[in-house]
């Protein structure tokens, strides 16, 4: 392991190459670019600050776009990694079977390319918040930390899913419907209050709070929204230190598992595609 990771070191130069790719066949023929980076969040929140403001505002929460955006953005960012790193592999069939290099950086490539794609997004939420004179909260400092940790789990499932898709195509249809459900089970469209309601006198909310990313996401809510100055409810992010120290340490253990497992499996890769 430590060995593929030097040699992942000693080409980091491919890897920058390889993503800056991604990001160009992206915007290959666009007229704007890189600059629908930009337009994209801008959309979302011009349409969902007319919708939950205008149409149809949210009497328990105020600012609710801004609930809904710190969750969705860091969401999509999860999602669109998985399924552009799904198929790096077979996609790269001609590269894999005449040029030698560490197969990893195919998967990589894509997580890098969407995280530019992802500080972009947020850069424009964040002056979207200044100019509407939003205050933050002194949590906003772990920024960084949170996006380390989210990067780290979702490498670690982008490098298995490519691998486990060489040899069972069914996996990048699956990834689709997983991640559609998965979205429904995360507290993104809705407050972690209301699930706490329900669940908690059945003690079940412990099952709930599995999903790895229900504590990434609560956190960017919590440091983001600051509900204790913004939303009636108290528990609208709940937030918890072992729960985070959980997700964590098993996305390290994950990302082990996963780069041991695609070791194993890049052996048939030329014969597979």
């Amino acid at each position: 392991m430590l060995e593929k990771l030097r040699e992942l070191i000693n080409h980091r130069e491919l890897l920058w190459n390889m993503t800056v790719k991604e990001l160009k066949v992206k915007y290959k023929r666009s007229v704007l670019g890189f600059l629908w980076s930009f337009a994209s969040p801008i959309i979302m929140l011009a349409v969902f600050s007319v919708v939950f403001t205008i149409l149809v505002p949210s009497e328990n929460m105020k600012w609710f776009v801004v609930y809904l955006m710190a969750g969705l953005l860091p969401w999509l960012f999860f999602v669109n990694s998985l399924m552009q790193s799904v198929g790096t592999i077979v996609g790269n069939a001609a590269l894999v079977k005449k040029v030698y290099f560490p197969r990893e950086i195919l998967p990589l490539s894509a997580v890098g390319a969407n995280i530019f794609h992802f500080l972009l997004q947020l850069l424009v939420f964040f002056v979207f918040l200044l100019l509407i004179g939003w205050k933050f909260s002194i949590w906003f400092l772990c920024f960084p930390l949170l996006v380390l940790l989210e990067v780290l789990f979702t490498t670690a499932i982008a490098i298995f899913v490519s691998a486990a898709n060489v040899y069972l195509r069914d996996i990048q249809h699956f990834v689709e419907v997983l991640t559609m459900a998965w979205f429904w089970i995360t507290p993104i469209v809705y407050p972690v209050g209301l699930v706490r309601a329900k669940l908690a006198p059945n003690g079940l909310m412990p099952v709930y709070l599995l999903n790895p990313m229900a504590h990434i996401i609560l956190s960017w809510q919590y440091i983001i929204y600051n509900p204790h100055r913004y939303a009636p409810m108290a528990d609208v992010a709940y937030v918890s230190f072992w729960g985070l120290l959980g997700t964590g340490i098993g996305s390290a253990a994950l990302l082990l598992g996963s780069c041991y497992f695609f070791m194993r499996m890049e052996r048939g890769f030329a014969e597979q595609i």
